[in-house]
């Protein structure tokens, strides 16, 4: 059984791992959007060293651009933990992030280089599509991880059926668990009586036949 630790680092991976590849090609269909021209054209970054072209799919996408990719969700990850109730706050701190991850690409363009605050509103707006993002796969992944607890627990519990009383049956039975409640000093349920029968009449059952069984020659 998996540890609580286990599941606690469980879902900051998965919610990394579904963000990635989704924000990027939420990036590329927006980059296409606003500029056509862009479609099949290179777009070269600084990628663990090694110029590579990011205008591409995910499924498609250089290894150390994903790697990249993967450094960002992290950010927007720890943005959101960091601030989950400020949506400029953990905008900011993806900002700073990206900073960091891009200060040695020379393709970037300086101009980005400043404070969250002095940019322009179309440049916050990518760092506040990363932290909505990324709200929106944590609440994919806790979504999902709820649903596979809950059919865990179903798997766990036995199957029931319903079984029907008529209303006199019902009004002796709970005579009666009155009388032994009161005799006993605590409370017996109607419900008890009838599970303590079906017990009784099962066991009743069982040694009848186990004895008939003894008999046959």
């Amino acid at each position: 059984m998996p540890s609580a630790a286990k599941s606690r680092k469980a879902a900051p991976n998965a919610a990394i791992d579904y963000f990635a590849g989704r924000s990027h090609d939420a990036w590329r269909r927006s980059l296409l959007k606003i500029n056509p021209e862009q479609k099949g054209k290179p777009r070269m970054r600084l990628r663990g060293g090694v110029m590579v072209d990011i205008n591409q799919p995910w499924s498609k996408l250089d290894p150390r651009a994903k790697q990249d990719n993967m450094r960002a969700a992290r950010d927007a990850y720890d943005a959101v933990r960091k601030f989950p109730d400020d949506r400029e706050a953990a905008s900011d701190y993806v900002h700073q992030a990206w900073m960091k991850r891009n200060k040695a690409d020379p393709s970037q363009p300086r101009a980005l280089f400043k404070p969250y605050r002095r940019l322009l509103e179309v440049e916050k707006d990518k760092d506040r599509a990363h932290v909505d993002r990324m709200k929106a796969a944590m609440a994919v992944v806790r979504k999902g991880a709820a649903k596979k607890a809950s059919r865990k627990i179903s798997a766990k519990t036995p199957p029931t059926i319903a079984v029907h009383v008529d209303a006199k049956a019902w009004r002796r039975l709970t005579a009666a668990a009155q009388k032994l409640s009161a005799a006993m000093g605590q409370s017996v349920a109607p419900e008890a009586l009838l599970a303590a029968g079906m017990e009784a009449m099962t066991a009743l059952s069982a040694s009848f036949t186990a004895k008939k069984r003894r008999k046959q020659p």
